[in-house]
Formats: structure tokens, sequence, C-alpha cells
């Protein structure tokens, strides 16, 4: 018998039928499924492969078996789990250099500058595949768009320090350990990452804050349910805890040298 699941994310219900998700189709899946098709023909292999559309007009992915958690709870806060989730978006990035968007492609997020990748644009623990305590794939590539390799990880490093203050029900930590985490996170990220990204991660906050916004003037009942909850206002307390604390948080970069 075929195994069937439902699973309901922040936006979208996703069915799984067997082997296959069934997922509703944005004006950006054309693009992305060209993107997938690249990231695996070029050797990354921790994200969904695409096989078109259904009857319904949903997108058909591949299904990464592992665990998805929607919170970092206390076994997922290792050392181990965060540099590779920081080694899998590096190999989502570099897999995604040689990529050619085209002139027609839509992205549901704008292109930021310098597009040196093609961003995840929503790289955190809810969006991850994790199996033995390792972070082995990323899924809901709906928010990918070209932009900066900085760009995407200071999210990444937002949700995976976290970077959040103590209005947050999902932080944990002290400024220091939070910083501690941010600069092993980009460690095992790479060298194009440094201290620098504590200061993208207000901006990339607002960013998304604004996008909601503006996702809920267009009618999305999705956003316009998340900024009735409350969560445009635990961003604008975070942006304002990370400023508050970024000599603290910088200096773990220092220190892990």
């Amino acid at each position: 018998m075929t195994e069937r699941q439902e699973f309901r994310g922040g936006v979208n219900v996703v069915r799984r039928h067997g082997d296959l998700v069934h997922r509703p189709a944005s004006p950006a899946a054309p693009a992305i499924h060209r993107l997938l098709r690249h990231l695996h023909d070029h050797g990354f292999h921790g994200a969904p492969e695409p096989r078109g559309f259904d009857e319904e007009g949903n997108e058909l992915l591949t299904f990464l078996d592992g665990q998805v958690p929607g919170s970092l709870t206390p076994d997922l806060r290792t050392p181990e789990l965060l540099a590779s989730a920081a080694r899998l978006l590096r190999g989502l990035h570099d897999a995604s250099v040689t990529f050619v968007p085209q002139p027609g492609d839509r992205w549901l997020v704008p292109v930021r500058q310098p597009a040196e990748v093609i961003c995840h644009g929503d790289a955190a623990q809810y969006n991850c595949v994790v199996r033995d305590g390792l972070a082995i794939g990323f899924i809901d590539f709906d928010a990918a768009h070209p932009g900066p390799r900085v760009w995407d990880v200071a999210y990444a490093v937002y949700r995976f320090a976290p970077l959040q203050g103590p209005d947050n029900p999902e932080t944990f930590g002290t400024p220091q350990e939070q910083g501690r985490r941010v600069a092993d996170f980009c460690r095992a990220y790479g060298p194009q990452i440094g201290p620098e990204v504590v200061d993208v991660v207000p901006d990339r906050l607002q960013a998304l804050i604004d996008f909601m916004r503006a996702q809920a003037e267009q009618g999305n009942e999705a956003f316009q349910q998340h900024i009735a909850e409350g969560h445009a206002d635990l961003y604008e307390a975070d942006i304002r805890y990370v400023r508050a604390h970024r000599d603290t948080l910088c200096a773990a970069f220092v220190a892990a040298r």
C-alpha cells in the first residue's frame, strides 16, 4: 500500500504519496524546478528532485526521508547539526553558482544584488531534513532567488544560532553563546562569511517583515494570519536585540580564531 501523509506548513498543505510530494505550485515553480534539476546535475543532492506537475497543477517533488523539526529542541542544539546545516547551505550555494536565470523567471522574493548564488530564501530548521543528528537536505524552495551568500547565511544563523531575544519562545542561549554558534556556523560554511553577517541579520529580517506585509495587503490569508499572530512583532523585537548585542555577537568571531 502506498504511504500517504499530509504536512501542514506555515503557508502550504503538502501531501506525500509514496516517494513523491504533491504541493501547491507557486508562480516561481518553473524556475525552481530548473534550479533543483541543476543542483542535482551539479552534485548537490540535499534537495528534492523535480518530477513535473500532477493533473491538479500541484508540483511533484521527490520525498526526502528524515525529521523536519519545527524548532530546535535541546537534542538538536548540537555542534554537529549546526555545522552540517552550514556545510549543506554552502553546498547548495556552490552548486547554484553556474545556474543561469532566464529573463522570464518569476521569483517570489525580489532578486538581491550582488547575485552571487541562488539563495534558498528560507534556510531554517523547519525546512531542514535531519537524519541521525545531521542536516541532510533542505526542502521548500518557494522563496529561492538570486542573491549574495551572506543574505542567505544571515537568515540561517538567525534560526540556527539562534539570534533571537528573550521575548521569542524559540530562543536559547546567552548573547555570548549565540555569538559562538554564529561563528561556528560561519566557520563550517567557509571563509566567504565572517562577522559582517551579524550586521546583515537586521536587514534580512526587515526584508522579511516588508514581504509579509506586502503579501498580507495583497490578500494572502496565510501572511495575514502570521501578522495577526504577532510574527512581525517578534521579528522587530529580534532586530532590536541583534543590534543591541552586536559587539558581543561579533566578538565571538575573534575568540573563535
